[in-house]
């Protein structure tokens, strides 16, 4: 049975519009080169003006698959559903649509469900492939947004082990901040480090070793990630956090007079409400008293 996309008054316009170029469709194929090729919304226009009997399985899976890239989940979920209740439906395609129903679930904020869906695809794959990295890291990720740390742990390393390459650094970014979670800061850090310099999440994953660093008191390692954070990946670093740690890293080895570089620096560009801000006044001012108290004692 045909799925019918209701996409609203935008499409019934695109399909006005698109009807004189696509009225002489000879097959469905140009559906999913259509689909392929990015042009979503002509794609989907294409896909209503066909005859039913033109509607293979790729043509309805191309379909779903450009209602999902134009954020139309509802859509897109319909029609992989619609595509799974078939019986003859070739196993690694069920596969793979069963996996995107899991994506579309995680990005609708439903994770239980995503991770069902993660589960289920798994089940249908006996052998370490790399789509059962991307499943177990789906999975993984959905524990993780319900908190189930030691679960989502278990998972991120299970697709560590299948990911291709590609996909290994982000595999390390989930394991790394599931790590942190559970307080395993070695194994975090080193995890967090593995990361590409030139990765997505390399500015995010340099912010958070230096988090690390400074939770662990490794001063010097905070001070080298803050530093290289803002030189590197200043947008990671736009607020008065790195310079809060800064100040932490100089009154760890006595510098007063860096620290007061820092502070200062920072009361000219941040607000004097801006709690990083108080939080490295008061850790200046903490220290100069107790270093007045020394001498005094002393």
């Amino acid at each position: 049975m045909r799925s019918v996309f209701n996409l609203g008054l935008l499409l019934s316009v695109t399909i006005a519009l698109a009807a004189p170029a696509v009225s002489f469709a000879q097959h469905a194929a140009d559906v999913q080169k259509l689909s392929a090729d990015g042009e979503h919304f002509k794609a989907l226009a294409m896909y209503e003006l066909l005859p039913s009997k033109k509607l293979v399985m790729e043509t309805r899976v191309a379909a779903a698959k450009s209602a999902w890239a134009l954020g139309l989940n509802r859509q897109a979920a319909d029609g992989f559903d619609s595509i799974l209740r078939d019986p003859n439906i070739a196993p690694d395609i069920r596969t793979r649509l069963v996996l995107s129903r899991g994506v579309i679930e995680y990005q609708e904020e439903r994770y239980q469900e995503a991770a069902l869906y993660a589960e289920k695809a798994i089940s249908y794959m006996l052998e370490s492939v790399p789509l059962r990295g991307r499943a177990y890291l789906l999975w993984g990720q959905s524990l993780l947004r319900t908190g189930a740390y030691a679960s989502a742990h278990e998972k991120f390393e299970k697709a560590l082990s299948d990911v291709q390459p590609q996909d290994r650094a982000e595999a390390q970014f989930a394991l790394g901040l599931v790590q942190i979670k559970l307080a395993r800061y070695e194994d975090a850090q080193k995890n967090l480090e593995a990361i590409p310099m030139d990765h997505d999440r390399t500015p995010v994953a340099v912010r958070m070793l230096a988090g690390l660093s400074l939770e662990t008191r490794q001063y010097d390692r905070a001070k080298f990630w803050i530093e290289k954070g803002k030189t590197d990946y200043p947008e990671a670093f736009v607020d008065s956090w790195g310079d809060y740690g800064l100040v932490q890293a100089a009154l760890s080895r006595g510098d007063f007079e860096e620290a007061r570089r820092v502070t200062d620096s920072a009361q000219k560009q941040f607000p004097p409400s801006d709690s990083w801000l108080v939080l490295m006044q008061a850790s200046l001012e903490l220290a100069e008293w107790k270093k007045r108290e020394q001498v005094s004692v002393g």
